[in-house]
């Protein structure tokens, strides 16, 4: 067992070196709670981590599939760019343009780089792909997003025709509200051989509105392989969207993405309005995540694993799956650290993908290292922080003794061509608490 050291738990630490060192982690987070509010929408009551674990344990025992350091929740099938999405290997996502015919108050698209510019312009994104292909990337998953990307249906067709050639093996899909869709467009989509396309369904659109686009998706099922819908969850909306499962399972597609709603960091107006507040704690590590879709609103989380329970009791088949915003972030974890070769007090975690050490800290670090050096286990040591460092493997060499041990949480930043490592989190343990799985999946 390991225990996250935060705001309300730092208190618990006897030893004061150590009690000392976790403040720089809890004052960073009492700094980013203040600057989160300084957005304009509230944050929630901080809500214990067990409520989420018991929600997820009565999700597993009704039969479903819950993933990825358990970020990812998944019924009956996921669709292979989703599993690939986790460590973000061989895939690669691009945009003809951000421009878009819609105005979703929840719309991220302007916190992505070059945002003023693409929303006008449009890239050559044939051009893009040749010159990834020539440079010798090897494509797994291709997926073409926007803006809308059927404003731009020629450039479209180009670039999948361009992939069916020179990266055939290479899955595809396309993101569209589905809108400009016809049948004409999904005739050429086949015979460049796309392999998913995901609708965007707003619930706050009319029921007629709603209506089009199910039609819409039951054209595509005629022409594409895999046919999807990708949706943030309002809260305010479970019933609505039990509704639209029910329809979507009639129409018989491969499945639905049910995403984490969150605020953009802008139109808090909009949001504050309608009575919502931001998830709390905000993050499980505090970091910065290149995914824009900016911080998670309180209660999507909640009715996104209502749905899935629905699903399940309703035995429906299409694959019903629940992304959260913290599900987004472990690609870049990943690619920043899967390369990375560290000295032997680090271990690289299969589990959540960070760099994971053991300290310990003041009065304990005399009888530590007599301990790792009868046993030949590398150490180094702090005496700016005052403690000693080894891999999370030998803390059961500790066992039986009164120590408090941090794990630290670390993630390679690349700038400019230098490497530099960077702790972001502290967990506490002891030695007679600490089981390996709890940093590695490991047994």
């Amino acid at each position: 067992m390991i225990r996250k050291i935060t705001l309300d738990t730092i208190n618990n630490i006897k030893n004061r070196s150590f009690l000392e060192y976790a403040q720089i982690y809890t004052g960073r987070e009492a700094a980013t709670l203040e600057n989160i509010e300084s957005f304009g929408v509230p944050l929630e009551e901080r809500q214990p981590p067990q409520k989420k674990e018991e929600i997820l344990k009565k999700l597993e025992k009704a039969g479903a599939i819950v993933r990825n350091n358990r970020k990812s929740v998944v019924t009956t099938r996921i669709s292979s760019a989703c599993e690939a999405c986790q460590t973000g290997t061989g895939s690669y996502t691009t945009y003809a343009s951000l421009k878009c015919h819609r105005n979703c108050y929840f719309c991220f698209n302007p916190n992505q780089d070059d945002y003023e510019f693409y929303k006008d312009e449009k890239k050559d994104i044939a051009k893009e792909l040749q010159e990834l292909v020539d440079s010798g990337a090897k494509l797994g998953h291709l997926a073409v997003t926007g803006g809308e990307p059927l404003l731009f249906k020629d450039e479209i067709v180009e670039f999948f025709e361009l992939a069916k050639t020179i990266t055939p093996e290479t899955y595809t899909r396309i993101y569209s509200t589905g809108d400009l869709l016809d049948e004409d467009l999904l005739l050429k989509l086949k015979n460049a051989n796309l392999d998913e396309f995901r609708f965007s369904i707003k619930m706050d659109d009319s029921p007629q509105k709603i209506k089009h686009i199910l039609g819409k998706i039951s054209l595509a099922q005629k022409y594409i392989p895999q046919v999807l819908v990708e949706m943030p969850v309002i809260p305010g909306t479970v019933e609505e969207m039990k509704d639209l499962l029910l329809e979507l399972d009639k129409i018989g597609i491969f499945g639905i993405n049910l995403l984490e709603f969150c605020f953009p960091l802008g139109n808090a107006k909009e949001f504050t309005d309608r009575g919502f507040k931001l998830k709390n704690p905000p993050y499980e590590i505090y970091y910065n995540y290149w995914y824009a879709g900016g911080l998670a609103v309180a209660g999507s989380e909640e009715a996104c694993f209502e749905l899935v329970q629905f699903a399940l009791e309703n035995n429906l088949q299409l694959g019903v799956h629940y992304c959260s915003l913290e599900n987004k972030f472990t690609g870049q974890v990943y690619q920043q650290n899967f390369q990375e070769k560290l000295d032997d007090t680090y271990i690289f975690s299969d589990k959540d993908y960070f760099f994971k050490t053991a300290k310990v800290f003041g009065k304990d670090i005399k009888r530590v290292r007599s301990i790792l050096e009868k046993r030949m286990i590398p150490y180094s040591e702090n005496q700016d922080y005052d403690f000693i460092q080894f891999s999370v493997h030998a803390i059961p060499a500790l066992r039986n003794r009164n120590i408090e041990v941090a794990i630290s949480t670390n993630v390679v930043e690349h700038n400019k061509g230098e490497s530099i490592l960077r702790e972001v989190g502290l967990d506490w343990t002891t030695p007679d608490l600490f089981e390996l799985r709890d940093v590695t999946g490991e047994n």
